[in-house]
């Protein structure tokens, strides 16, 4: 049994997409646990169709809490979880048809390998698509500028590059994920940095998931070209600044949530990153260095460091 876990928010316009393509897995001993976080669209009615059609596959959890964000709703999800192993879905993308399969078959390779005990996540590639998902790029991860061999914590703690959509996990991991909080950039990095610190990251070279690009959602994928770097980075500077602040304060959460369970390494790596900001110009080059906080790609990391070294305590903080 697997369970998935779907957090609707008005998304009526894609919505049935995404259950046909859910119909259409070729594993199908799964559950589809849904919140809906506030839609104001007709999801909810579409949503109870489904239940009432598929009343043993689905399930519909209703908290009163209104809208908590991506984070907070699939955390709330995920103690709903009851399966071994537990997906993530996106209500706007269509899942290949043997998503599940795939995944899972990686997934029991996995725990034979390392044991039942073992914190682990897979991922995978997606086929980029526009909103009638016609093939903008057959591999986000070219498209995008992303190595999935990097799954180290000081490499996550910089970049993430696990998609949520695309995620298993068992159980160990769940298990180690009883608060993602506020300052967590997204509930898939939380997961990443998690899986890396205390287990295994292993992802599937292949695409499994159209993931649909469109003007209403709040992430996406951008080509890693020249031009969109020198927006991000020097038309709107504030903004990527705040983007590497960000990745700071998460690091700050992790360190203070999982600190009793880190090896001293891991400690110094995620001390040194979170200071990074109170030391001269030059021993940041030197911590940057010596534990390779490094983004992916020439252009990016460039930018990245440079940031890192304009970026002082005064306009840091710690709070």
């Amino acid at each position: 049994m697997v369970d998935i876990l779907l957090s609707t928010y008005n998304g009526s316009k894609y919505l049935k997409e995404f259950i046909s393509s859910l119909i259409t897995q070729t594993f199908k001993d799964f559950r589809l646990i849904i919140r809906d976080d506030g839609s104001t669209d007709e999801t909810l009615q579409i949503l109870e169709d489904l239940k009432r059609r598929n009343p043993e596959k689905v399930e519909i959890t209703e908290d009163n809490l209104g809208n908590l964000g991506p984070c907070k709703s699939f955390l709330n999800l995920l103690k709903k979880a009851e399966a071994k192993y537990i997906m993530f879905a996106d209500q706007d993308d269509a899942w290949l048809s043997e998503k599940i399969e795939l995944t899972l078959k990686k997934m029991i390779e996995l725990e034979n390998k390392y044991g039942e005990e073992t914190p682990i996540l897979i991922h995978t590639d997606l086929k980029v698509v526009d909103e009638k998902l016609k093939i903008v790029a057959d591999s986000f991860w070219k498209y995008q500028g992303l190595d999935p061999h990097y799954k180290a914590l000081n490499y996550l703690l910089v970049q993430n590059n696990v998609t949520g959509c695309t995620v298993m996990i068992n159980n160990a991991l769940k298990n180690l994920v009883q608060i993602i909080p506020e300052r967590a950039i997204m509930h898939d990095w939380w997961l990443a940095l998690v899986a890396s610190a205390f287990g295994v990251i292993e992802y599937i070279p292949k695409p499994t998931i159209l993931y649909r690009q469109h003007q209403a959602q709040n992430t996406g994928a951008r080509p890693y070209t020249v031009g969109y770097l020198f927006k991000k980075f020097m038309i709107n500077p504030e903004e990527a600044f705040k983007a590497v602040q960000k990745t700071l304060y998460q690091a700050q959460e992790f360190l203070r949530i999982y600190e009793n369970l880190l090896t001293e390494a891991q400690k110094e790596i995620l001390l040194t990153y979170v200071n990074l900001p109170y030391f001269s110009i030059t021993n940041k080059l030197k911590k940057i260095w010596k534990f390779k906080l490094f983004k992916q790609g020439f252009l990016r990391n460039t930018g990245f460091i440079l940031i890192l070294l304009l970026l002082r305590s005064e306009n840091y903080g710690t709070n």
